[in-house]
């Protein structure tokens, strides 16, 4: 996450050190401790080893070497959390809570000084005000940092200013206006309210909320204000979701929104799953997608070289029913492990990561990350 003020280039450096220091530090204070394997890491790793074989039958090379360097997440975290050092939990929530809060205060600041500066109002929504961030991902990353504020980070924060990252926050998702992500987050605010009603108090869904923020009034505001901001700023966005009723009624009607072109997109993708139960190879799911999309006449697809939009079809086109499967089995594996230890966080994280997944491929990378540091 410090990416966002860094620079990519530089957070990947910095990265890269910190590992080389965890491996001087484990060789010469450590060797004889046990690496702490997680369950969910073996299968992180696993769907790395599946991006990694399915370059024996992909034709675009270039595609799947583009894959493992961005997926290379997948195995070097599960490596690094197993090696015997220090824990990570407190760092990652550290860093992303308030690499959130001053790249969104700067959002902020940047598009006032637009609108009442240079008289130009159009920084306050969707891609200009997330930046070089898309805004799914952007308010992935934002969802998350909530989920910790005033317990893992954030902790010695005046109420106040407690108050004030909470309504610049929320402010925030409704002007990033992703759909996948306000949806989201208004999920997780729910449950983590229901957490909080006292006749769970006993009861396992009660306990989870030990490892939360409390402030049952605070969360409410969240949750309200993203609704409204959400109004305000985006609703245009949510509006245009009608016509993807027509594209699912009606295999003729134009696509013209990105709601339609994502149900157009659901539907190719599930052909070419039907087509080849074991994927396209990793190289070639965009490739695969396009010879459908010039094949159908689905301009609004093949203009944009549309990927998946959902994390199990993008397995699912790239490796088939085993990656669908073992995607799967991350998730749930992640889930029990919260459930075990009564950890609320990793629990809303993975539900989090889950509902986004369903409607975007550019977490994935963020999953595995963010579970695996928090515990899994």
């Amino acid at each position: 996450m410090p990416a966002l003020i860094i620079g990519g280039n530089a957070a990947g450096m910095t990265l890269f050190v910190i590992a080389v220091l965890r491996t001087v530090n484990w060789w010469r204070d450590r060797r004889t401790a046990s690496w702490q394997w997680r369950r969910g890491s073996i299968l992180w790793m696993a769907y790395f080893g599946l991006q990694l074989l399915g370059g024996l039958w992909s034709n675009d090379l270039d595609g799947w070497r583009l894959s493992l360097e961005v997926k290379s997440a997948l195995w070097f975290l599960p490596v690094m959390l197993a090696m015997p050092g220090q824990k990570v939990a407190r760092d990652f929530w550290w860093s992303l809570g308030w690499s959130v809060t001053f790249y969104l205060s700067w959002r902020m600041l940047r598009a006032g000084w637009y609108q009442w500066v240079l008289d130009v109002p159009s920084e306050w929504r969707y891609a200009r005000f997330s930046g070089d961030v898309h805004p799914t991902y952007m308010s992935l990353h934002l969802a998350v940092a909530f989920l910790g504020l005033g317990a893992h980070w954030g902790s010695a924060m005046k109420p106040y200013f407690l108050w004030g990252v909470t309504a610049l926050f929320a402010v925030s998702m409704g002007m990033l206006g992703s759909k996948a992500g306000i949806m989201a987050a208004l999920i997780v605010a729910g449950l983590r309210l229901t957490m909080m009603w006292p006749r769970w108090g006993k009861k396992k869904w009660g306990q989870l909320s030990t490892a939360l923020p409390t402030g049952a009034l605070r969360w409410g505001a969240f949750l309200v204000l993203v609704l409204v901001s959400t109004w305000s700023m985006s609703s245009n966005r949510f509006a245009e979701m009608s016509s993807a009723t027509a594209v699912m009624t009606d295999s003729k009607a134009p696509v013209q929104s990105s709601s339609a072109g994502r149900v157009m997109v659901w539907q190719t993708s599930f052909e070419i799953i039907q087509a080849h139960p074991f994927g396209v190879g990793t190289g070639d799911v965009v490739p695969e997608l396009m010879d459908r999309y010039e094949r159908d006449g689905l301009d609004y697809a093949s203009d944009r070289r549309l990927n998946p939009h959902n994390q199990w079809l993008q397995a699912g086109v790239a490796f088939g029913w085993p990656g669908m499967a073992i995607l799967t089995m991350a998730f749930l594996a992640c889930l029990l492990q919260a459930w075990r230890n009564g950890d609320g966080a990793l629990l809303l994280c993975v539900v989090l990561t889950v509902c986004y997944t369903l409607g975007s491929n550019r977490c994935l990378k963020c999953s595995a990350e963010w579970s695996l540091s928090c515990g899994c």
